[in-house]
């Protein structure tokens, strides 16, 4: 395995926190304008829209930039890059069919739809492509295409609202920012291109295999959010959904800011770290690192969230306030969570993850089926339902991994 250059991880992980942190700031801020000039309902049908067709593409992808991060280098060779190649291809174009298909037979399938799909197909497809590359850990140029995407998505958004363009700069900005991905990927080197080949049916029981337990981890985790908010607008309508929408974008606010390190540069050195010890130690200190903050977090989220909210969105999304005070435990919890999964994945140690997910989705229910029944309104009993699915889920993995890790400390 191929000495880790610690000093290029750290120089190049900081950077791409740095731009994670630019492109949350922006989206933040361009967001605050957005909603005076888009009605709840209006970001509730975008929202519903986007959560249907992420959950096919969830559904349909074996995760092959997991694959590729965690293969030992002397297993890269020419015929993986082919296989893990054609495999993203297809699967990319296999779903945006689907569900292109799926909103024509259902009569949603208009001009605008259709431009979302095929952003959030081409945004997959590069993300997962973009994987080749970053085993070379080049963190600097992939913070610079993915912050540049993003800012131009955004501030494009931005202009267009100000310009009286409406509701349908929520669909232009996926398209830009799909766009400029790939094209920044291109331009820094970072665009893999090779022969797509038909795959045998050899080829993806191989791949199967090798990614079943985090391709369910994934569909687990990819449909876990979206289908709250599906669930948001099923039972309340656009408007509730909107509002759901805009609450969860602000809990994973620190997730979002924690997300290179936490998704992408350890599951990279938890990967190719061969020392078990050295990981677990890692793992940890991470842990440790990050629960402080994120717990101010999640205190402050519930104490403050009535007053900043209106405040900062205007009284017609007051109602978000509620749901996001309610999601104080996903703020707090989320990113420690994640952390877990990124080690038991890079690990092969994915049976562990799923058996959390199980007890995330329990976390989830039972609050739910108070929404359900009438008890409490269906975005609260969601909103409640994330903070005890993240809390619960992330206590009992870490007690899976403690038990398991008790001879290896």
């Amino acid at each position: 395995m191929a000495r880790i250059d610690s000093n290029n991880l750290k120089v190049g992980g900081a950077i791409l926190v740095i731009g994670n942190a630019v492109q949350a700031l922006v989206a933040f801020a361009v967001n605050l304008v957005l909603v005076r000039y888009i009605v709840p309902e209006e970001f509730g049908r975008f929202a519903v829209i986007l959560a249907g067709a992420s959950v096919v593409f969830w559904v349909m992808s074996l995760r092959v930039n997991v694959l590729i991060i965690r293969l030992g280098d002397a297993d890269y060779d020419e015929r993986a890059r082919d296989l893990y190649f054609s495999a993203i291809t297809i699967e990319a174009l296999a779903a945006t069919l689907i569900i292109l298909a799926w909103l024509a037979a259902t009569g949603g399938l208009g001009l605008w739809e259709t431009v979302l799909v095929a952003a959030v197909g081409v945004r997959h497809w590069t993300d997962l492509n973009k994987t080749f590359y970053e085993r070379a850990m080049a963190y600097r140029k992939l913070a610079l295409v993915e912050t540049g995407a993003a800012l131009g998505g955004h501030l494009t958004a931005l202009a267009l609202t100000l310009l009286g363009a409406g509701w349908v700069v929520l669909f232009i900005r996926e398209a830009v920012i799909s766009l400029l991905g790939v094209g920044g990927l291109a331009a820094v080197g970072g665009l893999t291109v090779r022969p797509v080949r038909l795959l045998t049916v050899a080829d993806w029981r191989h791949l199967f295999r090798e990614a079943r337990g985090v391709w369910l981890d994934s569909v687990l985790e990819g449909s876990f959010q979206r289908w709250t908010i599906l669930l948001a607008g099923w039972l309340d309508g656009d408007a509730a959904a909107g509002l759901f929408f805009q609450a969860q974008r602000l809990a994973v606010v620190p997730q979002q800011l924690l997300a290179p390190v936490v998704n992408r540069i350890m599951v990279n050195w938890f990967g190719r770290t061969e020392n078990p010890l050295e990981r677990v130690r890692g793992r940890n200190r991470l842990l440790r690192t990050i629960a402080a903050p994120l717990a101010l977090a999640g205190i402050l989220t519930a104490l403050f969230a009535d007053p900043v909210v209106p405040w900062l969105f205007g009284e017609r999304w007051a109602g978000a306030a509620d749901l996001f005070a309610a999601m104080c435990g996903m703020v707090a919890f989320f990113s420690l969570f994640e952390t877990l999964k990124s080690y038991c994945l890079a690990t092969r140690q994915a049976a562990k993850v799923l058996a959390g997910r199980v007890v995330q989705y329990a976390g989830l229910l039972v609050p739910a089926a108070a929404g359900f029944a009438g008890w409490l309104g269906a975005g609260v009993s969601l909103a409640i339902g994330l903070s005890t699915a993240y809390v619960l889920a992330f206590l009992f993995v870490l007690l899976l991994l403690n038990k398991h890790e008790r001879g290896v400390r």
